[in-house]
């Protein structure tokens, strides 16, 4: 009986072992299997993100800056307008005639020139030349150091107006500023007779020699 009962346990044993030895082997089984789906579908995905093309993000267009006026163009902006060209007549003063005194010299002589007319009057323009040094060694100007104020022309008279702070000299220096501004201005049609005025105001003399209190004209000079 005690047989019996003993062998029946070890055959209980060995079957319980079996079982779990297949129990065993299954899980293996089902965790290979698993795994191996596992490691499929991971290759799959690796797979098809690899061939997937990226989208394109669409770029904004840029659009292009308006360049300042004047730059990046091939416009040549004007910065003034251009005035009207004038042929004038200038008169500055004969070198020779004051070196030697000789009456019977020209105490100016004449300079055509052209002269650009704008924002200045002819006349302005006139007096700014008549300050300037000629090019002509033969020929100077008494006007270098006097400072014109304004110039202005009514009926035919050129009223000129020159500030007394620089205004000194004697009788030959007096004499020629008078002809160079008379002459030149007269030269125009439409002025005939040249006022002078000091500060805004009548005098008696520039200098101190010669009348200027009435317009002078050309023959009231010729002296």
């Amino acid at each position: 009986m005690i047989s019996l009962h003993l062998f029946m346990g070890s055959l209980y044993s060995s079957c319980i072992i079996k079982i779990r030895k297949e129990q065993e082997k299954e899980r293996k089984i089902k965790m290979k299997k698993t795994g191996l789906i596992l490691l499929v579908i991971a290759m799959m995905l690796t797979f098809v993100g690899c061939n997937r093309t990226p989208k394109e993000t669409p770029v904004p267009p840029i659009e292009a800056e308006n360049p300042p006026q004047g730059e990046g163009t091939d416009t040549v902006v004007d910065p003034a307008p251009e005035g009207e060209i004038t042929r004038v007549t200038l008169y500055f003063v004969n070198d020779e005639y004051v070196a030697t005194g000789d009456e019977r010299l020209e105490k100016v002589l004449p300079v055509e020139k052209e002269v650009t007319v704008g924002e200045k009057s002819v006349e302005a323009m006139i007096l700014a030349e008549l300050q300037q040094v000629p090019e002509d060694d033969a020929l100077s100007t008494t006007l270098e150091g006097i400072k014109v104020l304004s110039v202005d022309t009514a009926e035919g008279v050129a009223y000129v107006n020159i500030a007394g702070e620089r205004l000194s000299g004697g009788s030959l220096q007096e004499t020629l500023v008078i002809h160079q501004i008379v002459y030149s201005l007269t030269g125009l049609e439409e002025i005939e007779a040249v006022q002078f005025l000091v500060d805004g105001s009548k005098r008696e003399t520039l200098m101190g020699h010669i009348l200027i209190e009435e317009p002078l004209k050309r023959e009231d000079i010729r002296f």
